[in-house]
């Protein structure tokens, strides 16, 4: 009861304070910039809803002072504290000015101040900081997650105030979007769409009848798989930016989930010693922004590269178009397939195996009915994100593309080029669609059936190894793979110390020289902007892992969905919601370096919840318990028993989002202005206008010292796994 009366005191004394002497709106476009004449205080006379803001900071003073912790009391808090965040949203969306710090800070500690009330008043268990807490994470996914999503919604259906579907077809009828009829088109795609779909829904249809015998289900599957006949067979022979995209996100994924299967095998069960060479083959793509592959294939394949001018004499643009973007996005996400799928493979129970070996199963039996039927979660997640990566890639096709339309590269130009928000906004809705397609199609195929292998019973043995003949061949696709990555950065490190690739190849340190004016200040910028978004992003991270897991409230699920929707959601999507959705009124961020923070936050989120919740569910429940019978309350039992046993995933999760921030390119190349450019983002524009020498130093330079930052976390990660291993045994 005292907690309760303390927390309600010190919120309800900030709040106040700073109604009364910060600025309730802000003052030009410096968040921290003061002026008497903006605090909420000062804004009453014209601004009568603030009046509730104040009277609900100052009832909560004497609530906390007589209250003495009642339930009644906790309630006449909630209702007091709810109506005041409401007033200061209603003031705040009445203004249409942008929120300053006295904003901020008020709404933050109503906010508490309703989260207490409803820990007082029972509503939730747990005390003040849970509720608090989940009110907290709530409110900033669906401000920083959920509406960028609806103000994309709302700008590809709603066009001068008005509600209409005039841009969905305008747009999605446009020939850079698809196009079905033209001169150049040696076949009519929507004739034979509808010719072959016919044709295949009426297979379908008599042969689901003859299987299941009813004709309902029939009707059923002949009509969806004529359908995805017919418009695959459209999309096929068509073209456009969606055509582009879609069938290279298939192929893209296919291949690279089919390479990273095979990586995956080789690391757990072949007998080679090249298997060592797997581990930091899988730490390139964590390091590496993707389209710097792009960059190095336009030295080695490029009209003046290594391999097509200078071996074979070719100066060709093969591979600017599908082809190069394809093989690029290969080589970068085929080790991100691997890092899912190795995982799955070492906790296959090996006792499986040993049975059917019993039973005289031979190696093709083994792996059709054992290995293959329980690696298909790992498979699904596995072509998911590899799809979603392909989708999301921005920097391949920019680089690559070769003048082809690309979904990424199309909202790109509809916001810098055409300058039209309501065409990226339907091509942004259209990635979301394909997006949710892939992820129901996934769990579709997954079906309700159970893959749990683990149970805790102790399993002696080991995994069976590869054939020879196999195990020589996979490991010749391995090799054959990692030279030619080891090339193509080979050809980045080359490129950086020489004048102009392909043309004049004299040995120079110029193009480093050129980073000490520019390239070294905007590195160390983006660090400090990925270090400022790195902190948060682990603790909101973690603190969404301890809520979900730890604790059961109304609308759990929907938190941690939400939390981890911006993962897998395309990145070019979440910037076009966030230059929509952020861009004028209360929430006017566009132009500072806050928007790029928050970006960083709400899109390294995820790695912060997985890391989190990965540690906790190894956490024993009872030492927390323990600390509960002792009185402790939950921030205390946090701080002194959970946080330092699952340190090493807090410091994991930090410096994996501080590199996914510094990696980042699709979602804030939307956001950077004059003031705040991102290393990432130059690094682009010097390819773009021809300086890929210095583009080249400076990836270099980002490689090295993100290397340096993701080391010091595979060390720790491994440490802890072999210190616990060594505790059990």
């Amino acid at each position: 009861m005292t907690a309760y009366r303390r927390e309600t005191i010190f919120w309800a004394a900030l709040t106040l304070g700073a109604f009364a002497l910060l600025p309730w709106e802000r003052v030009g476009k410096a968040f921290l910039a003061w002026s008497w004449s903006a605090t909420g205080l000062t804004l009453l006379p014209t601004a009568w809803s603030l009046l509730a803001v104040g009277l609900a900071a100052a009832l909560a003073v004497p609530i906390g002072l007589c209250g003495q912790g009642k339930r009644s009391a906790g309630a006449t808090l909630l209702v007091a504290s709810t109506l005041g965040v409401l007033a200061g949203l209603y003031q705040l969306a009445r203004a249409g000015r942008a929120f300053g710090l006295g904003g901020l800070v008020c709404l933050v500690g109503l906010l508490t101040l309703v989260g207490i009330g409803l820990a007082q008043a029972g509503y939730v268990r747990g005390g003040a900081f849970v509720a608090a807490t989940i009110l907290w994470t709530g409110g900033l996914v669906a401000i920083f997650i959920l509406f960028p999503l609806l103000s994309m919604l709302q700008a590809g259906v709603v066009i001068q105030g008005h509600l209409t579907t005039a841009a969905l077809r305008r747009y999605l009828t446009s020939p850079i979007f698809l196009l079905l009829r033209h001169p150049e088109l040696t076949t009519d795609p929507i004739r034979w769409g509808v010719g072959l779909g016919a044709a295949a829904g009426g297979v379908a249809l008599f042969g689901a009848r003859l299987v299941c015998g009813r004709w309902a289900r029939a009707l059923v599957w002949g009509i969806g798989l004529g359908a995805a006949a017919g418009v695959l067979t459209m999309l096929a022979l068509g073209l456009g930016a969606l055509r582009n995209s879609l069938f290279l996100a298939v192929a893209v994924g296919v291949i690279s989930t089919g390479l990273g299967f095979v990586f995956a095998l080789l690391e757990s069960r072949s007998t080679l010693w090249t298997r060592r060479l797997l581990a930091p083959f899988s730490i390139l793509p964590i390091i590496t922004p993707a389209f710097v592959l792009g960059l190095a294939m336009i030295y080695m394949f490029g009209r003046r590269g290594f391999i097509t001018y200078t071996l074979f004499g070719l100066s060709t643009n093969v591979f600017f178009g599908p082809l190069g973007v394809g093989v690029a996005q290969v080589l970068a996400f085929t080790p991100i397939a691997y890092l899912v799928l190795v995982g799955v493979i070492h906790s296959l129970d090996v006792s499986l195996e040993e049975a059917a070996r019993t039973l005289r199963a031979d190696r093709w039996t083994l792996f059709r009915t054992i290995l293959w039927p329980l690696m298909r979660p790992g498979l699904a997640n596995a072509i998911l994100l590899v799809m979603i990566e392909s989708l999301a890639d921005f920097g391949n096709p920019l680089l690559l593309g070769g003048g082809v339309p690309f979904l990424p590269t199309e909202i790109f130009y509809a916001i810098e080029g055409r300058f039209d928000q309501h065409e990226a906004a339907v091509y942004g809705l259209v990635l979301l669609v394909i997006t949710l397609t892939i992820f129901v199609l996934q769990r579709y195929w997954l079906g309700r059936r159970s893959y749990v292998t683990v149970t805790g019973k102790p399993s002696a043995g080991r995994p069976t190894p590869l054939p020879p003949a196999a195990d020589l061949a996979l490991t010749g696709v391995f090799l054959l793979f990692a030279a030619v990555t080891a090339l193509l950065y080979g050809s980045i490190l080359f490129g950086s110390f020489v004048k102009l690739w392909g043309i004049n190849n004299t040995f120079t340190l110029q193009n480093y020289q050129d980073l000490m004016s520019h390239g070294v200040p905007v590195l160390l910028d983006t660090m400090q902007l990925s270090l400022l978004a790195a902190i948060p992003s682990a603790v909101f991270g973690f603190l969404v892992a301890y809520l979900t897991l730890r604790h059961r409230f109304v609308g759990r699920t929907a938190l941690e969905f939400s939390a981890l929707l911006s993962y897998a959601i395309p990145g070019t999507v979440m910037g076009i919601g966030y230059i929509l959705a952020f861009n004028a009124g209360a929430l006017q961020l566009t132009g500072t370096g806050l928007i790029i923070v928050l970006a960083f936050i709400f899109r390294g989120m995820p790695v912060g919840i997985r890391s989190g919740v990965a540690a906790l569910t190894q956490l024993d429940p009872s030492l927390e318990e323990a600390s509960s019978t002792l009185k402790a309350g939950t921030a205390t039992t946090l701080r002194r028993v959970v946080l330092p046993l699952v340190r090493s995933a807090l410091i994991t999760g930090f410096i994996y989002s501080f590199v996914r921030a510094m990696t980042a390119v699709s979602q804030v190349i939307f956001l950077v202005s004059p003031g705040h450019d991102l290393v990432t983002v130059l690094i682009l524009s010097w390819v773009g206008y021809g300086t890929i020498g210095r583009g080249a130093a400076l990836s270099t330079l980002l490689i090295v010292v993100l290397a340096a930052c993701i080391l010091p976390a595979h060390w720790l990660a491994n440490r802890q796994r072999f210190g616990r291993t060594a505790g059990m045994g």
